[in-house]
């Protein structure tokens, strides 16, 4: 059985409209990478959630017919995106190549996981550790 989300809760003010990166510690920590819904005038339920898909607002992840459908819906495209959003990936600096992991959160720094010379090298990192990358 998938985890319950919350639904129709009291979001903050302006919460669709703020910036992740303007948020206070206090609603990331009650809001980010939990899903919720919203009742939809007919019936159906919109699941959103806070999770950086988008910058400046809730992601929204799907529309479900009835709740049950909707916990199920939330739990499986928020682990689709933890699994994008943890993949390392290659950054370009002034004179070497990156391979980091971004920011999980706004309030969060990147993470480096390895630095080279070329953009091969890079690769053939990626390639022997995350290969489901």
């Amino acid at each position: 059985m998938p985890n319950r989300i919350p639904l129709d809760p009291k979001l903050p003010k302006a919460f669709d409209a703020t910036a992740n990166d303007a948020r206070s510690k206090a609603q990331l920590d009650q809001w980010w990478d939990r899903p919720y819904g919203v009742t939809l005038p007919d019936g159906r339920i919109e699941v959103r959630c806070l999770n950086g898909g988008a910058w400046d607002r809730s992601t929204h992840l799907g529309i479900a017919d009835d709740y049950d459908a909707a916990c199920a819906l939330a739990e499986a495209k928020q682990a689709e995106w933890l699994k994008f959003r943890e993949r390392p990936c290659v950054q370009f600096d002034a004179d070497q190549v990156l391979v980091v992991r971004q920011a999980q959160r706004p309030d969060e720094a990147p993470q480096q996981l390895a630095t080279f010379a070329t953009a091969d090298a890079a690769t053939d990192y990626l390639r022997v550790n995350f290969p489901d990358a």
